[in-house]
């Protein structure tokens, strides 16, 4: 837990900076093709940085409960790692997808990697976020997975880089896989999907 806050204290420091000129700060230490081209580092500065606080708070939620759970399962020496990961991972499919110009910021490919190794290692601890409603981490992991599925479809015009989350989605479950096992971790994302269709079922009658 101790390290997931202190990651969330630097998300808000980082951003509080960045209050006093948003957009020239994001404009300069954001990702892009043609920054990381003139300023490698951006790989790295543009993690911390979150474009209004609604970004900031449903980051830092799902950071608290997912990278709390697999610090508690994993440790420091594998949160933080699988964290920055994840979000290289998302910067790498950035980088790739979109065109130089278009700017990327946001911790959320690094916490798409807790969100996929979080509902793997620790399925059934619970998450108060995002409904204040007692939720299953994997069942709010598949949920997290779905909906980025279906923004990458069909919500193309958002400015949500969906195509980042996948990056960090496919770390976080690989290291889950390789921690849990094939087996264990294929009926853990099983009855996540099924118990999301029994949801939406009864939400949709």
């Amino acid at each position: 837990m101790k390290l997931t806050l202190i990651l969330i204290a630097v998300m808000a420091a980082a951003f509080a900076v960045s209050l006093t000129g948003l957009e020239s700060i994001v404009n300069f230490y954001g990702l892009s093709g043609g920054n990381f081209a003139a300023r490698p580092y951006v790989i790295f500065t543009s993690i911390f940085l979150h474009a209004d606080l609604a970004h900031l708070l449903s980051n830092v939620f799902a950071l608290f409960f997912f990278g709390a759970a697999v610090e508690a399962e994993a440790g420091k020496s594998r949160m933080l790692p699988l964290f920055f990961a994840g979000a290289l991972a998302g910067a790498a499919f950035s980088l790739l997808y979109y065109p130089p110009h278009e700017l990327a910021i946001g911790a959320s490919a690094g916490v798409f990697a807790l969100v996929g190794a979080g509902m793997l290692l620790r399925p059934m601890d619970i998450s108060f976020y995002p409904y204040f409603v007692p939720v299953p981490l994997a069942l709010l992991g598949a949920g997290y997975i779905l909906y980025n599925i279906y923004g990458f479809f069909f919500d193309a015009a958002s400015n949500v880089s969906y195509v980042a989350h996948f990056g960090g989605i496919f770390v976080g479950l690989a290291y889950g896989f390789r921690r849990q096992g094939i087996k264990k971790s294929m009926l853990v994302i099983a009855f996540s999907a099924f118990a999301l269709y029994l949801l939406a079922a009864f939400l949709l009658k």
